[in-house]
């Protein structure tokens, strides 16, 4: 398999990822908008347009008022949220349960032997009248659309997010093959804030229309600043310019070596071991067990940030994304064999000096291109 072959395969998985994320935020928001929200929508209109019921006549289709005595009040924590239950018991002695849209108004003032009002429609106490204050319960259809057109913009949001990603990695990956912090974080960024703006427009406000005019409005100055922001990090440099250091002691840092050798085998990672003449790869998080020293005849050649098509051995994703955004790659040759070094860029300076570095003295656990010493 070539090594083109091999990228694509490894960028595969993202993809169907991202592409599937897209399809599930997409859809659930269409359903959402355009069947839960006009259902809302128009469950509010028949109820505020709905007849008091005559006689005995059921509260489907028609609102019915019925008169009782206040038998208690209920509140009831559950996780963050907090339920505000109201029992009455009817004239005839028969138990009603409404739970209220919160602690104030009617739920506040009421007693055990107070005599409200509750108002159903369609099976349900929609509202509770005391005294001329009227409160509405959690079951109330008014206001019903809100959380339903909420949802639904913050998820076509988030899917356009994930689309883009999509279309980046697909069409963008193969003529941009640097991998930049901003890529990762600027964009979803930018689509995750117009989500949130989205969700909290829908919820604030009264109508459909001012709740999607304030959300194109707001997304303008966000958008903006993404591009502005895009704009200028496209100016950065692939490659760094570090000073080497040469560490005072032995470290132990985090990297990945991935290379094309004889050698390529025994390099057993995640950690890296850095220090006077001293770069060895273990697996060992303090650095002391099975060390694998690089041969001293690697030879730098330029410090540049990772590539899309880096080895997963060079990244950092197992390990954290914030730890993986301040990655970069140390490029070495090793005769006509590339040797790549993914590190913190916090520790390169170490890196480069302990390549630069005369080796130790004192015998080492030692890999070189003809094997291991």
């Amino acid at each position: 398999m070539t090594p083109s072959r091999r990228r694509r395969r490894r960028r595969r998985h993202p993809v169907r990822s991202s592409g599937a994320a897209t399809l599930v935020c997409v859809l659930a928001a269409l359903f959402l908008l355009f069947v839960t929200v006009p259902g809302k929508r128009a469950d509010s209109r028949a109820f505020a347009t709905a007849a008091a019921c005559v006689g005995d006549e059921p509260a489907l289709e028609c609102r019915k008022t019925i008169e009782g005595t206040v038998k208690g009040t209920e509140t009831v924590p559950r996780g963050k949220t907090t339920h505000y239950w109201l029992t009455i018991t009817g004239r005839g002695g028969d138990t009603h349960r409404a739970e209220m849209n919160g602690p104030s108004s009617v739920f506040g003032r009421v007693k055990p032997g107070d005599t409200v009002k509750a108002t159903y429609w369609r099976g349900k106490i929609r509202f509770v009248d005391f005294r001329g204050t009227v409160q509405l319960t959690a079951d109330q259809p008014k206001d019903a659309y809100r959380l339903p057109l909420a949802c639904g913009l913050g998820l076509l949001a988030l899917g356009g997010t994930f689309a883009w990603l999509t279309y980046w990695m697909v069409a963008q990956v193969g003529r941009h093959p640097a991998r930049y912090a901003w890529q990762a974080t600027v964009l979803p960024f930018t689509g995750v804030l117009i989500g949130v703006v989205a969700f909290l427009t829908a919820l604030l406000t009264d109508t459909v229309p001012t709740a999607l005019a304030l959300t194109g409005v707001a997304s303008v100055p966000i958008v903006l600043g993404a591009l502005w922001r895009v704009r200028v990090r496209r100016r950065q440099s692939e490659e760094f310019e570090v000073a080497p250091v040469v560490p005072e002691r032995e470290e132990c840092i985090e990297g990945g070596v991935a290379a094309r050798t004889p050698y390529r085998g025994e390099l057993i990672g995640p950690y890296l071991v850095v220090g006077p003449g001293l770069l060895a790869v273990t697996p060992d998080p303090e650095g002391r067990a099975l060390r694998r020293v690089l041969p001293r005849t690697l030879v730098v050649e330029r410090v540049r940030v990772p590539y899309w098509s880096d080895p997963s051995g060079v990244t950092a994703e197992t390990r954290g994304w914030r730890k993986a955004l301040r990655q970069v790659v140390v490029v070495c040759r090793d005769g006509a064999d590339e040797v790549l070094i993914g590190v913190q860029r916090k520790h390169v300076p170490w890196v480069l000096g302990a390549l630069r570095q005369p080796a130790a003295e004192g015998p080492q656990e030692a890999v070189t291109s003809e094997g291991r010493a």
